[in-house]
């Protein structure tokens, strides 16, 4: 518990950036995974998991971006 509170955490204070960027990442994985497990159609699949794993690195990249 304490590698994840050091993985999300910012100067002692958790990022709330990285917490949602952490949440899609795992959520776009979960809906692939079942996804291709109950052999649903792949390009639905990976529609919906691009979705989320786009949200997950775009916002943070998207936040860096307007800190330089």
């Amino acid at each position: 518990m304490n590698f994840i509170k050091k993985l999300l955490s910012e100067d002692g204070s958790i990022s709330t950036m990285r917490l949602m960027s952490l949440i899609s990442l795992i959520v776009g994985c979960t809906i692939g995974i079942l996804g291709l497990l109950r052999g649903k159609d792949f390009t639905g699949v990976a529609a919906i998991c691009s979705v989320f794993v786009v949200s997950a690195f775009g916002g943070k990249a998207l936040q860096k971006g307007d800190e330089k």
